[in-house]
């Protein structure tokens, strides 16, 4: 620093003498005019200046308005939309909250570059070395051979030396530029983190899970949520302390060079500087093999056999992770010892030998591979029995099948001869709430009796109980939709896509259960909607669905298509308010811009009252709303007497419960062992957090969390106050129809046939391992799932509708067991297996449809009708309980094999204790059994 401000001197004085001498100021002569050229001029000046802001301002805004809204009408719709909704302060809040990450993650890390930048700038001063050092460099100068003059001492000749060129560039950049370049490193080092940011708010707003892990003691809460934003943090760190030091370090070896030549050397600033950095380096790596520690209980070496940690991890890995960690904290220690004394190179070099020792033992596979070998596998289920336990019961509680209640099921030898008047009621509704339409076969029958114009769509059949004429009843519904795409290609114009053909309107709705060869059954049929039965609602029309339906504007003075009448149409005006205002030119603009189509700009159906609809695909619409959200696939109808209403399951879901079995997880690799889901992507934790509710109607959009012991959900529902409302505000009418979701019940069960084994032993030899039936038909083979039923198997006094899963063992096909869980209020989510006795035969779905296709009377009748000219189709066989005493069902349907394709249930197929037996009706097909 002395001598470049010497060098600056001598500069300055080099050029004293030589100054040019400035010269005088020109003068220039002014006129001055009269007062009354003044004002002339004055008038003049207003006069150009009104011209320009007449003409030039609104040009310029012509221009660029339009240009700015092609650019921002994206963003200015969302806000709008938002509003709509009803969500315009969590659309401002998520907005808000991944930049203030952002901004805070930037600016610590501009704080981190920048205040180290300017702690180097200042460190850049030169120490003269002391006459013994000057000495004893001179004398191994002399060793060498070199000219006794090769060290200059003299600070003449270091003014009059050339500058070293890398290292004044540096020194300047990091004087003139530091706030810059510490800036840049910031956003490039923040971004990873802002592309996270839902993560860094959810670590902040978590509360406790209040179950802690079998190993460390940590609350899971620690695994959920902030182990994976610590790693991440760290690994941000450890890349700006390595961009740092790679900085300074070049730094401080070039300025130390340039010193040395001139007999002075580096200050202790400087080696203060770089021992700090150093140290913060190896506190990250030790902080990271303290993770580590953590990482170990997701190991899946282990597998198929179990998950997570076991004996080799716990007694070999652990400890060798110790040891890194002691010779990593060693070796920084001794590392900054010798570069602020320069002693004891030997020791640091000990100490990396060590630590690349211990580092190697840990991923050498030969070290685990021979314990495993020599030491585990002799008596593998006595050192492993823990580690079993452990992992078992984080498994059944990660997938809330820790309270599974397990009763044996007495298979009884026939039904009650009675005659007790309850017990026949209890019958007649067991009988009458047997599903015997599959929702596949019946989704045809609606469309070709309910659709009524090509312009409609059923697009899925949805099971669920209502009760019709006083009585509890599961039925089939559909919801009638609007398929603007099945229109006449001539009838597909602008208008009609926006402001004719708007919405779909009604629903249609039948028993689950019917007499073979009767008339097809409606419990609300029709438009408008007609029912025998009592079922009304006020709005039958659906704007908001499961169709990918266009957006439109509505009400509008064309007038809506509601439905057609005795003559024409009936036409409709759209009479909520929860859209988006349309009324005036500047919106018309925004819109015309948004969809690049100017017809929406000019054209005279929009009246001052209109709204425009949009993005009224319910499920993507709660997607694009809640991202962290996963849905289930199976979304159901509700018919309410006011409107009709959308509710859809929603999971949160996690891969980082520790020592929790995954499922979707190495299944191509272990088809025999493996977990799947029907939910495509793995994960080891999940809930059924939160119910949402969609007006079909209005588009409202409410949830509710329905699980209050999820910490995600209500880690969420902290983080967007207002959002996510109590199950106790959860609309009346609909309480009743709230279900259990298909996609959890079966992941559940996927999981449940293999983690039922809770004794270590049985679960060690899988001895016991259950599967989904299997029946195989024309060469396919079809799993059957877990499916919807009205029984009194939980509480024999009432009927609920539940979920039923039979399970068989591994590899056969006879029925080892039965799951039941409830979807009504009182025992909602309570999940019921019935077991089998291990030495009883009861067989099993793919055995029973052997016997069906054995059955002579059954192949001949099936002969005769396929003599006529008609295609049989034998519908889904299912398990039931009639009587107490286990059942099979299954319809056969008919239909044309030509022309138009209705199918209709013929006869229904029933089974118990290996008899079969066909009939018209299902009671007809029973009463034959008890007479074989």
């Amino acid at each position: 620093m002395r001598s470049r401000l010497g060098s600056q001197e001598a500069r300055y004085d080099r050029y004293q003498g030589d100054r040019i001498p400035r010269s005088p100021p020109a003068v220039f002569s002014v006129s001055y005019f009269n007062g009354q050229g003044v004002v002339m001029a004055s008038k003049r000046l207003w006069r150009r200046i009104g011209v320009f802001v007449l003409v030039a301002i609104p040009l310029i805004l012509a221009i660029a308005l339009p240009i700015i809204g092609l650019f921002y009408a994206d963003v200015v719709v969302d806000i709008w939309w938002y509003q709509s909704l009803g969500l315009g302060f969590y659309f401002w809040l998520r907005l808000l909250y991944s930049y203030v990450v952002f901004t805070v993650f930037t600016g610590l890390f501009f704080l981190f570059f920048y205040v180290n930048f300017r702690i180097a700038a200042r460190s850049m001063r030169s120490v003269s070395l002391s006459r013994k050092k000057s000495l004893l460099r001179l004398r191994r100068e002399n060793r060498r051979g070199k000219r006794k003059n090769a060290l200059i001492l003299d600070s003449e000749s270091d003014q009059q030396r050339e500058p070293f060129s890398l290292l004044s560039a540096i020194i300047f950049g990091l004087h003139k530029f530091s706030i810059l370049i510490a800036l840049v490193l910031a956003i490039v080092l923040a971004y990873p983190l802002y592309s996270h940011w839902e993560d860094t708010l959810l670590f902040i707003f978590a509360p406790r899970a209040g179950i802690t892990d079998p190993v460390y003691g940590q609350d899971i809460s620690f695994y959920l949520f902030a182990l994976p934003v610590f790693r991440s943090i760290l690994l941000e760190v450890f890349f700006a302390l390595s961009i740092l030091l790679a900085i300074l370090g070049l730094t401080y070896f070039l300025h130390f060079q340039a010193l040395k030549m001139r007999e002075l050397t580096i200050g202790r600033s400087a080696r203060r500087h770089l021992s700090v950095i150093l140290a913060l380096m190896f506190g990250i790596g030790i902080a990271e093999l303290l993770f580590q520690r953590y990482g170990l209980l997701y190991t899946d070496s282990h597998t198929p056999l179990f998950f997570g940690p076991g004996y080799t991890e716990m007694t070999i890995v652990l400890p060798l992770i110790w040891a890194s960690i002691s010779m990593l904290l060693a070796l920084g220690v001794s590392s900054i010892w010798f570069l602020n004394t320069k002693r004891g190179i030997a020791v640091v070099t000990a100490f990396v030998v060590l630590l690349s020792a211990t580092l190697s033992l840990r991923y050498w596979e030969a070290i685990p591979k021979a314990v495993q070998d020599y030491l585990v596998e002799p008596d593998e289920l006595a050192r492993q029995q823990v580690y079993i336990e452990h992992n078992i019961a984080a498994t059944l509680d990660s997938f809330g099948l820790s309270e599974v209640e397990t009763r044996p099921y007495v298979v009884a030898v026939d039904a009650s001869e009675s005659e007790d008047s309850d017990r026949d009621e209890i019958v007649t509704m067991t009988l009458r709430n047997i599903p015997l339409w599959d929702r596949d076969v019946l989704l045809d029958v609606y469309r070709e009796m309910q659709e009524i114009r090509s312009y409609y769509s059923f697009l899925s059949v949805n099971t669920d109980r209502y009760t019709i004429d006083g009585r509890y009843q599961q039925v089939f519904l559909a919801a009638r939709e609007l398929d603007f795409d099945r229109l006449p290609q001539d009838s597909q114009n602008w208008v009609n896509r926006w402001f004719r053909y708007t919405h779909g309107y009604g629903a249609v709705m039948s028993p689950a259960a019917q007499v073979g060869e009767e008339t097809k059954q409606w419990f609300l049929k029709d438009m408008p909607p007609r029912s025998e039965s009592g079922l009304t609602t006020k709005e039958p029309g659906i704007y908001y669905g499961m169709q990918d339906l266009y957006d439109v504007i509505a009400p509008n003075a064309l007038g809506e298509i509601s439905y057609p009448g005795e003559v024409g149409v009936v036409q409709d005006d759209y009479r909520a308010d929860t859209a988006i205002p349309i009324d005036g030119w500047f919106r018309r603009a925004i819109f015309a811009l948004y969809y690049r189509d100017y017809k929406l700009f000019f054209t005279k159906a929009i009246r001052s009252d209109s709204q425009i609809l949009i993005r009224r695909n319910v499920p993507s619409t709660i997607l694009q709303v809640t991202p962290f959200l996963e849905l289930d696939d199976d979304p159901y109808l509700v018919v309410t007497p006011e409107h009709l209403y959308w509710i859809l399951d929603a999971y949160t879901l996690s891969d980082r419960y520790p020592y929790a079995e995954p499922v979707n997880r190495l299944v191509d690799a272990h088809p025999d062992h493996g977990m799947s889901s029907p939910i495509p992507k793995p994960f080891n934790y999940i809930r059924n957090s939160v119910k949402i509710v969609v007006n079909a109607y209005t588009g409202e959009m409410d949830y509710y969390l329905a699980d209050p012991s999820d910490p995600i959900a209500r880690a969420y529902r902290r983080m967007y106050p207002g959002l996510i409302k109590g199950m106790d505000q959860f609309p009346e009418a609909l309480q009743s129809h709230i279900r259990y979701p298909r996609g959890l019940f079966t992941t559940q069960m996927h999981v449940y046939a293999k983690y039922h084994q809770t004794d270590p032993a049985v679960f060690y030899g899988q001895e016991d391992r259950w599967m989904f039936p299997r029946i195989t038909r024309a060469s396919e083979v079809k799993t059957l799932s877990p499916y919807y039923v009205t029984l009194n198997l939980i509480d024999p006094s009432r009927f609920e509708h539940l979920l039923l899963a039979p399970m068989n063992p591994k590899g056969r096909d006879n029925m080892r067991a039965f799951a039941v869980v409830s979807s009504d209020a009182e025992n909602y989510g309570r999940i019921v297996v019935y077991s089998f006795p291990t030495g009883v035969l009861v067989l099993g779905l793919a055995q029973i449809d052997a016997l069906i296709e054995q059955d002579s009377e059954i192949a001949e009748q099936f002969t005769l009708w396929g003599r006529g000219g008609a295609e049989i189709q034998r519908g889904k066989l299912i398990l039931t309980l009639v009587d107490d005493v286990i059942t099979y069902v299954q319809p056969v349907y008919l239909k044309a094999a030509q022309g138009v394709q209705i199918p209709q249930l013929k006869r229904v197929i029933a089974s118990q204790h290996g008899k079969v037996a066909m009939a018209r009706s299902l009671e007809e097909a029973i009463a034959k059994l008890s007479e074989r």
